[in-house]
């Protein structure tokens, strides 16, 4: 009988040791991921922090889902060391599983595109994108969808998985552009002298010369009709003030044409079919 109480005893204490070795291997094993997520985030964070909190509670999230699955193995590894059978939980626990998984595939493909735009830096909140169809603001980028607003007003609220394809016209310097359209009485000569009053002028305005990162230059001729002939302005500004730069020139451009008493083109616009059609008169 002492010889049983005393196997019994160091199989209790055997199995004791095992679950403790077990539970600390498990808690240096989830430290180190921990580690490992810390600095694979860190390496995402921009210099203004605008992405911090984001970015942090990205990470806590991943950490809590790989702290649920480690923890959930371990408790599994200790149950099978002292006889009970996980063959029926793994299995539960699996079906459950691909159940779940099935039924909110999409929710998880909005999350993981989220968490892709998120990370990457692809817009913020704040730019103007062209996204899933969509041009506008962006008003919400979430985990699960991306709210837009158009230039009508309209909000758009697009899941994440929807969003294949972005076009930011807020990241990095973006070329405006102007095509003046004039008749063959103006030399190519004053063309370019027009071209250049409009650059300065341009560089004048106190209110948008700040945003100007390339001045206005003559690009070329792009299209000559029977009487008259299409030349096209460029120049580079920072992203968000294109619009109001381009706007902005073709209000000097036309200034300038009156001024020099030119007749430039008459353009007759016209929609046919829902494509634009000039027709020159």
């Amino acid at each position: 009988m002492n010889n049983i109480e005393k196997i019994t005893k160091a199989g209790v204490i055997k199995d004791l040791i095992l679950v403790v070795i077990v539970i600390v291997l498990g808690k240096l094993l989830l430290e180190a991921i921990s580690r490992i997520i810390k600095k694979a985030f860190d390496d995402k964070m921009d210099q203004d922090g605008y992405r911090k909190v984001r970015i942090e509670t990205l990470s806590k999230n991943l950490y809590s889902v790989v702290k649920f699955i480690l923890g959930f193995i371990i408790v599994m590894i200790i149950l099978d060391m002292i006889g009970v059978n996980t063959r029926s939980i793994i299995a539960t626990a699996g079906i459950g599983g691909v159940a779940i998984a099935f039924g909110a595939q999409t929710l998880v493909k909005d999350i993981v595109t989220g968490t892709i735009i998120i990370v990457d830096d692809t817009f913020r909140v704040g730019d103007w994108i062209k996204a899933a169809g969509v041009e506008g603001t962006v008003e919400t980028l979430g985990m699960r969808h991306t709210k837009i607003r158009d230039y009508d007003g309209s909000l758009h609220t697009i899941p994440n998985s929807q969003i294949t394809n972005v076009q930011n016209l807020n990241s990095g310097s973006i070329k405006f552009e102007c095509n003046i359209y004039l008749s063959y009485e103006v030399s190519y000569q004053e063309l370019e002298e027009i071209v250049k009053n409009v650059g300065e002028k341009l560089k004048a305005n106190k209110d948008l010369a700040k945003y100007i990162l390339k001045d206005v230059s003559l690009f070329g001729i792009m299209e000559m009709n029977e009487k008259s002939y299409v030349a096209k302005t460029t120049g580079i500004a920072m992203p968000g003030y294109q619009w109001a730069l381009a706007r902005e020139e073709r209000k000097i451009i036309i200034e300038e044409i009156y001024q020099r008493n030119l007749n430039p083109s008459t353009q007759v616009v016209a929609v046919a079919k829902g494509k634009d059609v000039n027709e020159e008169i």
